[in-house]
């Protein structure tokens, strides 16, 4: 299974019976339809890849795909059974098939064909050719079964070869951010790094003696994590982690029973999302996700009385917001803590709604306490609460949740009404669906519609 995640953050997985797209709730199936030319050309996806434009590409055994995902359409190039999808710093995109290896210019649809001449010893030695892709220094590199070779893209000749102790019908490369340059194939153990400097190439074992194996238990794909891990995805093993600081490899394996625990020690595919979280692909087993860091947790403060957090906001900053009964906490990107106590030294806050407004103060609504305002640059607090006989004021000091809309307009939802709060004349005005009824809308959620407008009751008189 082949996995990519696209610029609007969907979820793609190639499959042997068509093209899945997940939203992170439910997925559409893209297949082939017979008398549809703008649907999938085939049924088995062989390869996907996103270029650097954000388009999704997709090598089905007649053809390889351009999807559009404003039509849902998709556009056909005549390279059949298309193994892996690369692209150059020029923008040319590379389909590694067992006809040779294919480049293919973008602005002129014009396709160029690499293969084995058998009147040119120079040439690839193989047309099966498995992988093609450029390093970070602009070196061109070919897997084909038995080798990897670094090819000259203006003569089609082979410039420097890398052959492998045994074939592999998987043969790939993968560089990290050290510059590391791994070679990954099928077979045995499947793993070993060349130095690029002084051309020596270094196997690994994972189990001993098994190097000239040809079962199918090699390593399938490598992923390096946004913290730096080498993740390994092997054929027959697991999982594996790369532990640099002692050069020794960690397994993770299938265990009977645990439901938390990889579901099989066949693995295929590696992905990282957007969140960090780490896709693993296991034939016959679908999909498994897990977080590579255990999240921590971490006490805000010890102080006696205070009995836990009431609710959390993320800021335009990127700030985290945390209200408990004497405070609200401020935690940066960075993970700096900033405190932020109530307007009286002993005044409780018991934050139940926390919100930022356009101006980039942040309101805190609470149980029985009122509407707090912080200016988070000074720490300056304002306090609104309601006051008898005052209907400009907050209709009841118990406030459950809190909104800005589209218009920059603060909206509060008390025990006693929705409360629209007007900025320039530091007031608020009062809805209610039924002027004589109480607890309406304070436990209820809210949220901002398309509408600017909406008929909640008549407003209270002021």
């Amino acid at each position: 299974m082949n996995m990519v995640q696209d610029d609007a953050g969907f979820m793609w997985f190639g499959t042997l019976y068509g093209l899945n797209r997940f939203d992170g709730y439910t997925f559409k199936v893209f297949l082939h339809e017979r008398g549809n030319p703008n649907s999938l050309s085939g049924v088995d996806v062989e390869s996907l890849f996103k270029d650097r434009d954000g388009v999704l590409w997709i090598g089905c055994e007649q053809a390889v795909d351009r999807f559009d995902p404003k039509t849902e359409n998709f556009t056909h190039f005549p390279v059949p059974k298309v193994k892996q999808i690369s692209q150059d710093r020029d923008g040319f995109l590379w389909f590694s098939t067992d006809r040779g290896l294919y480049q293919l210019d973008q602005k002129t649809g014009r396709l160029r064909l690499y293969a084995h001449d058998p009147n040119d010893p120079d040439s690839l030695p193989d047309n099966h050719v498995v992988s093609a892709a450029e390093d970070k220094a602009g070196r061109f590199w070919v897997g084909e079964p038995y080798g990897m070779y670094e090819l000259d893209r203006k003569n089609g000749h082979v410039k420097l070869s890398i052959p492998l102790h045994t074939a592999s019908r998987d043969l790939s490369f993968y560089e990290d951010r050290l510059g590391e340059f791994w070679i990954l194939y099928g077979t045995g153990n499947g793993l070993a790094k060349f130095d690029r400097e002084k051309n020596i190439l270094t196997y690994y074992s994972f189990h001993g003696g098994d190097i000239s194996s040809t079962g199918y238990s090699g390593v399938a794909s490598m992923l390096e994590d946004r913290h730096g891990t080498l993740w390994l995805a092997k054929q027959e093993s697991g999982l594996m982690r790369f532990d640099r600081d002692h050069n020794r490899f960690v397994n993770y394996t299938h265990t009977p029973g645990n439901a938390y625990g990889l579901a099989q020690d066949s693995v295929t595919a590696l992905l990282e999302d957007r969140d960090g979280s780490i896709w693993v692909s296991l034939p016959g087993n679908g999909l498994q996700r897990f977080s590579p860091v255990p999240l921590p947790f971490q006490a805000l403060s010890s102080k006696e009385g205070e009995h836990g957090a009431g609710c959390f906001y993320e800021d335009s900053h990127g700030n985290l917001w945390i209200g408990t009964s004497v405070a609200l906490y401020r935690i940066d990107p960075s993970g700096n803590r900033t405190e932020f106590a109530g307007v009286n030294v002993g005044t409780p806050l018991d934050v139940l709604s926390i919100v930022e407004d356009h101006t980039g103060f942040i309101w805190a609504g609470t149980s029985n306490n009122g509407l707090f305002r912080l200016d988070p640059k000074n720490g300056k607090w304002t306090r609104y609460q309601h006051k008898e006989n005052d209907p400009s004021s907050l209709s009841n000091n118990v406030v459950y949740r809190l909104l800005v809309d589209h218009d920059g307009t603060l909206w509060a939802a008390t025990w006693d009404g929705l409360d629209r709060f007007d900025a320039q004349a530091d007031r608020f005005t009062t809805f209610k669906a039924d002027s004589h009824s109480r607890e309406q809308i304070c436990r209820r959620g809210f949220r901002r519609g398309r509408s600017t407008s909406a008929e909640i009751g008549g407003p209270a008189s002021v």
